[in-house]
């Protein structure tokens, strides 16, 4: 009988051992309490930092959409989120701010390798994924996604803040491209390349939102706000498309 009984065990063994690796082998995301969190990535063989600020409700079970934030010139990721903070309305996506990533910095490419790599530290619903950059950060974001077709593939919106166009041209419109916006005072050097980048937009058919202002070289309040808004409602209007499916 003793026999008989291992026998019949011994095929189910073996097919427990050969199953594939599930998903709750692999490594585990953080969890994280809501409010202002900090940690580092590794980027190349170096950590660098990032400040975020964690909605409440949050949880791995599920994904979150995303604003990376690119501060300006000599700035930090931590001031720069606290400058966002109040512009992001009551309910605000996950926001998580860059350290390395303006202009003055050595950081050719860096906020789509900080996406990438924080997909291993947070809960990111890929479809839902957006970058603000101001200034030094802004020119950043116009170099490394706007006129890189892989990663502008990886954004919905690209908002560039008292800053416009820099070194290079955007490629073809690819299938899925990011809607880019740019928000200044035309009266603002820094936001001088507006129209050139504005019109090299459409002649490819891409989408372009333009909010001027009048208060200089400034995360000036109300069109900021209305970004935020308008993220809000991509959100909104992406998450009834997936319930319709």
């Amino acid at each position: 009988m003793r026999k008989a009984v291992l026998l019949l065990l011994t095929p189910m063994f073996l097919l427990a051992v050969c199953v594939p690796t599930s998903a709750r082998d692999e490594p585990r995301l953080p969890r994280w309490k809501k409010g202002v969190q900090e940690g580092k990535v590794e980027i190349d063989g170096h950590e660098e930092g990032w400040v975020a600020l964690v909605p409440k409700g949050y949880t791995t079970k599920k994904t979150w959409p995303v604003v990376l934030l690119l501060h300006g010139n000599g700035g930090h990721a931590k001031s720069f989120l606290h400058v966002v903070k109040p512009l992001a309305g009551k309910r605000p996506p996950l926001l998580i701010s860059l350290e390395r990533c303006d202009n003055n910095q050595d950081a050719i490419g860096y906020a789509p390798k900080y996406l990438e790599a924080l997909k291993k530290v947070f809960s990111l619903d890929e479809s839902n994924v957006f970058a603000l950059g101001f200034s030094g950060g802004g020119f950043r974001l116009w170099d490394d996604i706007v006129c890189k077709a892989e990663p502008l593939e990886k954004f919905k919106g690209v908002i560039l803040v008292g800053s416009a166009k820099q070194s290079f041209d955007p490629p073809e419109k690819p299938e899925k491209a990011s809607t880019v916006i740019l928000v200044g005072d035309p009266a603002d050097s820094n936001f001088k390349s507006r129209e050139e980048a504005e019109r090299v937009l459409k002649e490819k058919g891409y989408e372009v939102i333009v909010h001027e202002h009048a208060q200089g070289h400034s995360m000036a309040r109300k069109p900021l706000k209305e970004v935020f808004e308008w993220i809000a409602e991509q959100i909104k209007a992406s998450r009834k498309r997936t319930r319709r499916r």
